[in-house]
């Protein structure tokens, strides 16, 4: 038994050099340009069904009933900590049941393909196809309009300045009218807007005082080449226009907060080819506000009251006061009204508009989150447009909308939303009008 202690004794002695030296060795440094994969892909259904959005008149039979099918796949690369490359395919496909309308395949387009490198700890730069979405999206959220909900992507470049929890971000943005910087599949020759975009802009995102969020933004945009006829009387002549804005939210005791947001525009637009007269100045202003209360309780239940307004243009006037809203025509406050914005002055084209809002939120269960919102609606100015559609007056109705979002696992989740609007004299027509959505979304990652 002695010599067998022994024995154990010399070699530990005669180990613990190499293991002494082996705990001394320093670990390994990864490798800066590591690599690590991610695949992903994403299936969305929708039906939606649509009445008297148009003209709020049962004397037109505008019911639509359709089914959209959006398939995304996309890849991306991220390279240490330091760079990431990221390309995404998207196809939206829509099969109209009413009025019957025969299947067809879609376009497939590349949805997003950018490189992101930061440059030093404070410095990065984003290049290529990306999505932006600055504050509540109500100047910069969609690039494409014209797609609808299809994508949302900029051709941008972003440039950060970063610094404790704030930054600034240098944004340039290029986004024809129709998609000609990358190949498309199946190519259909699509608007993605009426115009060629362009522009330019400084965006600061403030987040270092405590319970307070601040936004600043300047840009300059231009608008040119309406695909258009200038007969159409919704023709849009060439625009320079510059905002200058921002946002604040304050977090306040007891679970109130405080949100604002306001931006004024300045800018010039050409006359239509052959019409007499010199510019039209552009001076229009936009914003919203709203207070918030969330109470305690296993419902996480809230109320919200505020108001949206953006300014109108005064036929009386030789300005145009029309709010332009920039790069944000998307279905913020409504999915039902962006059709009835069609005849007055294009898809999702948000201005002359005065709502108040109330809305009432609650999540009964981990899985299931429920909403349900009041607008009150009116225009600032009368609008001189058809007089089969519109009326004299600046009531445009009042909007009653529910919403239920469910969660049915971590991949796959949906909702059904449920929007009524009975028009007021902004109108000639009066009969109501509805939009009825149910949507299914399946999605999965993988990374290796």
């Amino acid at each position: 038994m002695t010599n067998r202690l022994m024995a154990l004794a010399c070699a530990a002695l005669i180990l613990a050099p190499g293991a002494r030296a082996e705990e001394a060795r320093p670990a390994p440094v990864p490798s800066p340009w590591k690599i690590t994969w991610e695949v992903g892909a994403e299936e969305r259904v929708r039906s939606e069904a649509l009445n008297n959005t148009f003209d709020f008149s049962d004397a037109t039979d505008d019911h639509r009933l359709w089914y959209r099918f959006r398939t995304r796949a996309w890849a991306k690369a991220t390279i240490g900590k330091t760079g990431e490359f990221y390309v995404g395919l998207n196809n939206e496909s829509r099969n109209t049941v009413h009025p019957d309308t025969p299947f067809k395949w879609d376009e497939v387009v590349f949805e997003n393909l950018y490189l992101d490198w930061k440059i030093d700890p404070s410095v990065s730069v984003r290049v290529g196809r990306q999505n932006l979405m600055k504050g509540e999206g109500f100047v910069l959220f969609d690039g494409t309009s014209g797609d609808g909900s299809r994508t949302a992507y900029f051709n941008a470049v972003d440039v950060t300045f970063g610094w404790k929890k704030s930054k600034v971000e240098l944004i340039g943005i290029s986004d024809p009218a129709k998609d000609w910087y990358l190949p498309v599949i199946n190519d259909k020759n699509k608007l993605l807007q009426e115009w060629d975009e362009a522009a330019v802009g400084l965006y600061f995102t403030g987040r270092d005082l405590p319970k307070t969020a601040i936004d600043g933004y300047v840009f300059w945009k231009s608008e040119k080449d309406d695909r258009r006829g200038t007969t159409n009387a919704q023709f849009q002549p060439d625009r320079q226009l510059g905002i200058l804005g921002g946002r604040v939210v304050q977090q306040l005791p007891e679970g109130f907060s405080l949100t604002a947001e306001a931006a004024g525009e300045l800018g010039s637009e050409k006359p239509k080819p052959g019409a007499a007269g010199g510019n039209k100045n552009i001076a229009a202003w936009g914003g919203y506000a709203y207070a918030k209360k969330v109470f305690p309780g296993s419902w996480k239940p809230s109320i919200q009251a505020g108001w949206i307004g953006m300014s109108g243009d005064d036929p009386a006037t030789r300005s145009n006061e029309g709010w332009d809203p920039l790069f944000s025509r998307w279905p913020k406050w409504s999915e039902l009204y962006i059709y009835s914005q069609v005849p007055e002055k294009g898809v999702a084209y948000w201005t002359n508009l005065s709502m108040w809002q109330a809305e009432l939120l609650a999540s009964p269960a981990k899985f299931l989150s429920l909403r349900g919102t009041y607008y009150y609606m009116s225009a600032l100015e009368a609008f001189p447009g058809s007089t089969r559609v519109f009326g004299k007056g600046k009531k445009r109705g009042d909007m009653l909308q529910a919403r239920a979002d469910v969660v049915f696992s971590k991949a796959l989740k949906g909702h059904v939303l449920y929007e009524y609007l009975k028009p007021g004299d902004f109108y000639i027509g009066r009969d109501s009008a509805y939009f009825l959505r149910f949507e299914l979304i399946y999605s999965f990652k993988k990374i290796f």
